[in-house]
């Protein structure tokens, strides 16, 4: 299967980290599904496509198993087949863990673990079928370190996602279907809300590279992990934090 051949299904594409790594597959002659449930899911594929790449966007809830199922069909009748597959899909709203209700901390997990499961249950099967693929989780530093700031269901379901990838490791080998994770660290992106905002240089000089990291730094891993190139790597989880967190 030559690489132009393929195609990926990214989860939360529109903006930040998925937006990149939406922009570096394409660049590879990847055709990339923009799954997204945002409508700047829209303008990101309508920019790709632009030049002169392949990018199609399918809205898509990814905590919803039947939205998933819905977005998974839709590729398949167009293209055949799924290749490549990166759950970056998250959100991480701010609440202190002694105010935190069920509803709140079942969201968070929805989307970013489970969705997550949704998407590996739903495309998985056809990697089997095919006998290669690619999965490529988006995790995060609060799965290593914990979270001080109000983001205790976030850091569990990013923990759960490192789980999940060493366990999928495992039982898709046998496919040639690899399965690696990826924790970004502070990259400069909308995620931060507004908390980077004149505080830039105060939060390098506390990063060994002294510099933040950039949506792209975290695009070139996963790009490299979707390739031929790694064939031989799964299972493993690939810090890309400028040694803010060494383990």
């Amino acid at each position: 299967m030559s690489i132009n051949e393929k195609v990926a299904v990214i989860t939360g594409a529109g903006r930040g980290i998925g937006r990149s790594i939406s922009y570096e597959l394409a660049r590879k002659q990847i055709a990339v599904i923009i799954a997204e449930f945002a409508n700047y899911g829209v303008q990101t594929a309508d920019e790709i496509n632009q030049q002169g790449f392949q990018a199609i966007f399918s809205e898509v809830d990814v905590s919803d198993f039947e939205s998933v199922r819905s977005m998974v069909n839709e590729v398949k009748e167009k293209f055949g087949h799924i290749d490549i597959l990166v759950n970056n899909a998250g959100i991480r709203p701010t609440c202190p863990f002694l105010k935190m209700t069920a509803e709140e901390w079942n969201k968070v997990i929805g989307v970013n673990l489970t969705g997550a499961f949704n998407c590996c249950s739903l495309i998985a099967p056809l990697m089997v079928e095919q006998k290669w693929g690619r999965i490529i989780n988006i995790s995060s530093l609060a799965a290593q370190q914990g979270s001080t700031g109000g983001h205790s269901h976030y850091a569990a379901a990013k923990a759960g996602l490192i789980g999940l990838t060493k366990s999928l490791a495992r039982e898709l080998a046998p496919y040639r279907i690899t399965v690696n994770c990826v924790t970004p660290g502070w990259i400069d992106t909308e995620g931060w809300e507004g908390q980077l905002d004149g505080h830039r240089d105060e939060y390098a000089k506390k990063i060994p590279l002294l510099r933040l990291g950039q949506p792209e730094d975290v695009a070139n891993v996963v790009s490299f992990l979707a390739s031929d190139q790694a064939e031989y790597l799964t299972g493993v989880t690939i810090p890309v934090n400028g040694g803010l967190y060494i383990y």
